[in-house]
């Protein structure tokens, strides 16, 4: 073998070596990112059912907090995997029962373990069943209001409620009996309504009706379009042009607010205020 056919064997070796070095190092580098994108999946994945199992038991802890019996004891809630688990003491199967139903029923839930105690010493807590109440309240108010927005006869009105110990409490004003009415029969048409109060006022003229009587209920509507007066201790009559204010308020400052809202009324002359302050006759005393 002379010179140059060492030299080319040589060049041969070296470029071999190469070859195999860069191939061992695309090895190298595929495997990393193999792995290294396994474990961003896998992390991107395990998030994201920690995610989801921590909006499944916020929806059931939801479900369980509007529920009247098994809302006021001390239910936790755990969910991996979608599967829930429910811990704590109830006094009865049948509110554990019921918690099981419920907790089952929610959207998300695959598997249930109702863990439940049952304990009949176990006793309401005083502070779940007060939230419980509030979040029923909340719920019974939210869709009343819902349904009088979405009613032809009904969405343009003035119409406030109240709701407390689910017991709804209408105010505002209206046209119309039917309206008033029909305002009524929507609260108790909600779903876990013991009770309706319905203070609505009919203000429109009815067939009738006098022109004194008319002027009455323009300044009667006018009082409440201020929402600074309670109509229930208001009595509002008219004679001649002459607007009498009757009842009480609760303030010197109402009595003179009421007396001047009365005199902005088309049609009204004068204003006769026979409003009371209260407590301020026990003052003078």
């Amino acid at each position: 073998m002379n010179a140059s056919d060492y030299q080319r064997g040589r060049g041969v070796i070296g470029t071999l070596v190469s070859v195999v070095v860069i191939f061992l190092l695309a090895i190298g580098v595929w495997y990393y990112w193999q792995q290294r994108n396994g474990s961003v999946k896998a992390a991107w994945y395990s998030i994201k059912e920690t995610s989801e199992d921590a909006a499944t038991t916020t929806k059931v802890k939801t479900a369980l907090m509007l529920s009247k019996h098994a809302s006021a004891f001390d239910i936790n809630v755990d969910t991996k995997q979608r599967v829930v688990s429910l811990r704590g003491q109830v006094p009865s199967e049948e509110i554990k029962a019921m918690a099981g139903a419920i907790a089952q029923d929610t959207s998300g839930v695959k598997e249930l373990h109702n863990n439940l105690v049952i304990d009949p010493a176990t006793r309401p807590n005083p502070e779940a069943s007060r939230l419980g109440e509030r979040v029923a309240d909340l719920e019974i108010k939210t869709i009343v209001q819902d349904v009088i927005r979405k009613s032809p006869e009904l969405k343009d009105k003035q119409i406030e409620l109240a709701v407390q110990e689910r017991k709804v409490t209408l105010n505002g004003v209206v046209e119309t009996e039917s309206q008033k009415n029909l305002a009524q029969q929507i609260a108790w048409g909600a779903q876990g309504v013991t009770g309706v109060t319905n203070n609505i006022s009919v203000t429109t003229p009815q067939s009738g009706d006098t022109p004194e009587d008319k002027l009455a209920k323009r300044v009667e509507f006018e009082l409440y379009s201020t929402k600074a007066f309670s109509l229930n201790t208001l009595q509002i009559h008219s004679k001649d042009g002459t607007v009498t204010l009757g009842g009480t308020v609760s303030s010197r400052a109402e009595k003179l607010l009421a007396e001047k809202v009365a005199q902005t009324v088309s049609g009204v002359r004068r204003v006769v205020n026979n409003l009371s302050v209260i407590g301020e006759g026990d003052r003078e005393v």
